[in-house]
């Protein structure tokens, strides 16, 4: 993921609001202020841990439900990835790719899985669209290497089982959630770290935490059902999402 594209992050709503305003205003458990101080400590070796900055990361974020309803993109190419593999195993990966206008004829591997990142994650107009479309380049390669691996053809798609949908998912949900902390978190790292080696490390060791919690949520039944199932692709991503961010909140 790299820092190259530094930003602040997110910050604390104040002084937004009249003085008179009645509403209600929505409070964080943990403020952002609270996250990235807690971050610096980590990363100049004076306390904090992954797992605290990345439970504070959801706290601040407003927790799991906040988080999912910022989460469209990242749901979004995660279900279409459902789709284009339930599809497969279900007709076939020509009449997926022809429903899905997926240009395959004269093409490489490589360049079929080029096109279906387009498919996968095809904005990039806003900062999680950035970070989905990432993922979406992450998880294509995930499949390409599969492929290539193991000498494939393009018409062994049609025989091929859960396992590899797993892996595919499972690299884009890791590394959209992944992403979307280290993009808001980043500045830290760059004020507080001029290591480059000792950021790329703090960078892996969240990577490797994030990834953990997922791989925990994707063994849960009902998730599994759902998502394998190919009858509730949609429902079943929502809940992972759920799951994910839920065990990353420590609930």
């Amino acid at each position: 993921m790299g820092t190259s594209n530094s930003h602040l992050g997110n910050k604390d709503n104040k002084g937004l609001l009249p003085n008179d305003y009645k509403g209600q205003q929505f409070k964080p458990e943990v403020n952002w202020q609270a996250t990235k101080a807690g971050f610096s400590k980590y990363i100049n070796g004076h306390g904090g841990s992954i797992s605290k900055t990345v439970r504070n990361y959801v706290k601040a974020s407003g927790g799991t439900e906040r988080l999912i309803k910022n989460s469209r993109s990242g749901i979004r190419g995660a279900v279409n990835i459902g789709r284009l593999f339930s599809g497969i195993q279900l007709q076939g990966y020509r009449k997926t790719f022809d429903d899905l206008g997926i240009e395959y004829q004269g093409k490489s591997i490589k360049e079929i899985c080029s096109n279906l990142v387009n498919y996968i994650s095809n904005s990039a107009d806003s900062k999680e669209d950035a970070v989905a479309r990432i993922a979406a380049v992450n998880a294509m390669s995930k499949m390409y290497e599969y492929i290539e691996n193991n000498s494939l053809e393009l018409e062994s798609l049609d025989k091929v089982d859960n396992m590899l949908m797993e892996q595919v998912l499972s690299a884009y949900i890791e590394c959209y959630i992944w992403g979307r902390i280290l993009n808001d978190l980043q500045y830290c790292l760059e004020k507080y770290s001029n290591d480059i080696e000792k950021t790329i490390k703090i960078e892996q060791e969240m990577k490797k935490y994030v990834s953990s919690k997922i791989k925990t949520a994707f063994q849960i039944k009902e998730i599994r059902d759902k998502i394998f199932g190919f009858r509730s692709i949609e429902v079943g991503i929502e809940i992972l999402y759920k799951k994910c961010y839920s065990v990353l909140e420590g609930m």
